[in-house]
């Protein structure tokens, strides 16, 4: 995890006091993303996840907090909000915005087995059906339309790769744009952002790329964060993950037709961020190649055939 802030425990304490949570009795900071720096609270009766937003601006940070809230109210199972004492959704640190939330209790899984892959699309299936939140952005936040940002004056053959599976992409978004549902989207479900609770029941969190988008983003965002085995996607796993949704919000013929573009738009998209990413805006040597693993996945749903 890229650590950008710092916060020693007097800060830490200072922070939270804006909290009705009681006193912290321990704390450490979460290993994962790296664009927020996670911390883990605890409390004498709860445990709480403090979000420093490193990159995204109050407004971003707001609209998360009222996606939570609005999650909540329908009663989608993730991560609970935490307001101020004085019913703020969010808090700040120096200029930077702060999120409360509940800690999940579960386990994180590498490699999701049939039945969980069932459940799980049982559950982006049921976040499929909430209705958005009022300005809820239209586009995914490093989908098709931002592709070209990196296309000036950077010469690579990633760059060269990538205009062509936009064209790969775009094509049939087009032809189909005005019959492929939109809905409430989650748009990063990879293993890492799902808790496996007890009795395998997974809980999807961390919605900080939520959208209003094409549905089947994130069915093809879920099979290349869930359903890859040795660098390979796996049909068995697809088909899993694919049939838990049907029982629950059946997808429609035009959408099956796509399943291929679907899975190497979300592989593209992803592979882009990880480039941009780690070549242009951190530059991380050890990082700078990560693309090359979502590339690959790309290239072989344009390739494999898939049985839904």
């Amino acid at each position: 995890m890229s650590l950008y802030t710092k916060l020693d425990d007097t800060t830490l304490r200072q922070i939270v006091q804006q909290y009705n949570i009681g006193p912290i009795q321990s704390w450490k900071i979460l290993h994962g993303g790296v664009e927020n720096t996670n911390h883990l609270i605890c409390t004498e009766h709860q445990k709480y996840v403090l979000t420093l937003c490193e990159r995204k601006t109050a407004k971003e940070t707001t609209l998360l907090a009222s996606i939570l809230e609005h999650l909540e109210s329908q009663g989608f199972e993730t991560s609970r909000l935490i307001k101020t004492k004085k019913e703020e959704p969010i808090s700040f640190y120096q200029t930077k915005p702060i999120l409360l939330k509940s800690y999940i209790e579960g386990r994180i899984e590498n490699n999701f087995g049939e039945l969980l892959l069932s459940n799980l699309g049982k559950k982006i299936a049921q976040l499929n059906q909430i209705a958005p939140v009022h300005k809820m952005p239209p586009q995914f936040s490093y989908g098709l339309a931002h592709f070209y940002e990196i296309y000036k004056d950077i010469e690579h053959p990633f760059v060269d790769w990538l205009k062509e599976m936009a064209q790969y992409i775009h094509a049939p978004l087009h032809l189909h744009a005005d019959s492929l549902p939109r809905t409430l989207i989650h748009g990063d479900i990879f293993t890492s952002n799902v808790v496996i609770a007890e009795g395998d029941n997974p809980i999807i969190m961390d919605f900080e790329e939520s959208c209003y988008y094409y549905r089947f983003f994130d069915i093809g965002m879920a099979i290349i964060g869930t359903c890859v085995d040795n660098g390979q996607l796996n049909p068995n796993k697809i088909g899993s993950l694919i049939e838990g949704y049907q029982e629950v919000n059946p997808l429609n013929n035009e959408e099956f037709g796509l399943l291929k573009v679907f899975i190497a738009y979300a592989a593209t998209a992803t592979a882009f961020w990880r480039f941009r990413q780690f070549n242009i805006l951190v530059p991380m040597e050890d990082r700078k190649d990560s693309y090359k693993e979502m590339q690959n996945l790309a290239n072989q749903a344009r390739n494999i055939n898939f049985s839904a």
